[in-house]
């Protein structure tokens, strides 16, 4: 029995592939270019996509500087990765259809925790911009620079309310990321296939989640919920 539930923030709750990486990506490339990167933005923007399937933008924006610079690439992939992940946010962002509906629905059936990476100001940022921490019992925010991995917030759960893993309930859109920490632990999983991630094809047995959504109004029944 699910006793607890582990949202992810960008793509899971919120649409951020379509509201706010397009913004992002100009602006990353536009800081690249003027450290010397040297390529247009179309072929720019084909091979970040194109990365996003498999790689992080930290490692993504490494590789472009690598391929499009005859100087060296670090500056330049150091100006995307900063610009990338710190990009100017709007006051408000709308949470993704359904999902206020879920979570005004689950707040008083389950705990519900919000864990998300990135950079951790504009993490921070961005769930403050949905007006929605408060359906949370704790937010965790993990420094991506710093590859910490989600499954220190998902273990820290399990040891404050003393669950078993199994009664822990992760969703998020990365296979790579929340699904495989989850399941790394035995925590009970679900794949919210959203986003330019979608892609993704799991490496291991860790990335193959025990539920997949492709929406907020499929959860509560794919999920037992």
């Amino acid at each position: 029995m699910i006793k607890a539930i582990a949202f992810d923030l960008d793509d899971t709750l919120i649409d951020t592939t379509h509201l706010l990486v397009p913004m992002a990506s100009q602006a990353a490339y536009q800081a690249m270019a003027l450290k010397g990167l040297q390529t247009s933005f179309e072929i720019f923007e084909n091979e970040r996509r194109q990365g996003a399937l498999s790689m992080k933008h930290v490692d993504i924006f490494q590789s472009i500087a690598q391929k499009y610079s005859s100087q060296p690439s670090g500056e330049i992939a150091e100006a995307g990765i900063t610009t990338f992940y710190n990009p100017p946010l709007p006051t408000h962002i709308p949470l993704l259809p359904g999902a206020l509906e879920n979570l005004e629905y689950l707040k008083g059936k389950y705990a519900l925790f919000l864990v998300t990476s990135g950079a951790i100001p504009t993490q921070k940022q961005k769930a403050q911009a949905t007006n929605a921490e408060h359906y949370f019992q704790k937010s965790y925010f993990l420094d991506g620079f710093k590859k910490e991995r989600k499954r220190s917030a998902f273990q820290n759960i399990l040891e404050t309310l003393s669950l078993e893993p199994q009664e822990l309930l992760a969703i998020g859109n990365r296979l790579s990321q929340e699904i495989h920490d989850a399941k790394e632990l035995g925590c009970t999983t679900c794949y919210f296939k959203y986003g330019e991630h979608v892609g993704e094809i799991a490496r291991n047995s860790f990335e193959l989640p025990d539920y997949t959504i492709e929406k907020h109004s499929e959860m509560r029944g794919v999920c037992h919920l």
